[in-house]
């Protein structure tokens, strides 16, 4: 069985386009609509990756990867958010980290939800350049 990556999205065309992508990579794909969905799949399916929309109905995204890092079996899942956020709010969330405040004061940026300060692991701008996503998959799986 391939390996399992976890689509979060509310949008079909970017779910479908995204499902392509993987299936042409050789990934399987799991998908879901918003971020409780999401949350209660990567806790059902452990995911080898999450790719994350941060701008969702129900629960965000941004709501999400806060409660994915805070989660010992989930917090080291490697995310990549694939936003259109940036183009429409005008907000460059390249650097998007969330904060935590029981962590220790430091101002290194982690990605596994085990510093003060948590970032995905990399960032993918709408409308997404297949050869860009492919690339960023690759260096974040190391494959």
């Amino acid at each position: 069985m391939p390996d399992k990556i976890l689509i979060v999205d509310d949008e079909p065309d970017s779910v479908s386009f995204l499902e392509s992508v993987l299936e042409e990579m050789g990934y399987d794909y799991v998908s879901a609509s918003d971020g409780v969905k999401g949350l209660q799949l990567a806790r059902q399916e452990k995911p080898i990756l999450i790719l994350l929309d941060l701008i969702m109905p129900e629960k965000s995204g941004i709501w999400m990867f806060q409660e994915l890092k805070k989660d010992s079996g989930l917090g080291k899942i490697p995310v990549i958010v694939v936003s259109g956020v940036s183009s429409v709010t005008g907000v460059d969330f390249k650097d998007f980290v969330i904060r935590e405040n029981n962590k220790e004061d430091t101002r290194h940026v982690g990605t596994t939800g085990e510093t003060m300060f948590t970032g995905p692991d990399a960032f993918v701008e709408k409308p997404i350049k297949p050869d860009e996503l492919i690339e960023e998959i690759k260096k974040v799986l190391k494959a």
